[in-house]
């Protein structure tokens, strides 16, 4: 295995303040090649952040059906993101225990999505 690629994303913060990152890959690409990686990554990364955050998956202590529960709360979150939620974690607090909320959420995802 070796270094064939170091890659540079500078990226501005709110516009004010830049911050440098850096990845080593032993694939090669162009930067398009990378940049979709890296956010392919950063996706993945995003919505465990919502697993761990809004819907507090680490707190879970589930141990029968922990798989289970999980690909529920990706239902939930991919629900949410099909509605253009802005806020996850006020979302779910809102419809925490109004099943007639929850379920206007659902019925607003369209059938091209395949539901």
């Amino acid at each position: 295995m070796f270094i064939h690629t170091i890659i540079r994303i500078d990226k501005s913060v709110n516009g004010k303040e830049w911050k440098t990152h850096y990845y080593i890959s032993n694939d090669r690409g162009n930067a398009q090649y990378f940049l979709k990686k890296v956010l392919q990554e950063w996706t993945v990364e995003t919505m465990h952040f919502y697993k761990d955050c809004a819907l507090k998956e680490d707190k879970c202590k589930t141990n029968k059906g922990a798989f289970s529960f999980s690909i529920l709360r990706s239902i939930v979150l991919n629900i949410l993101h099909l509605n253009k939620v802005q806020n996850i974690g006020r979302q779910i607090t809102i419809n925490r225990y109004s099943l007639s909320e929850a379920l206007a959420l659902f019925s607003f995802v369209r059938l091209e999505y395949g539901f």
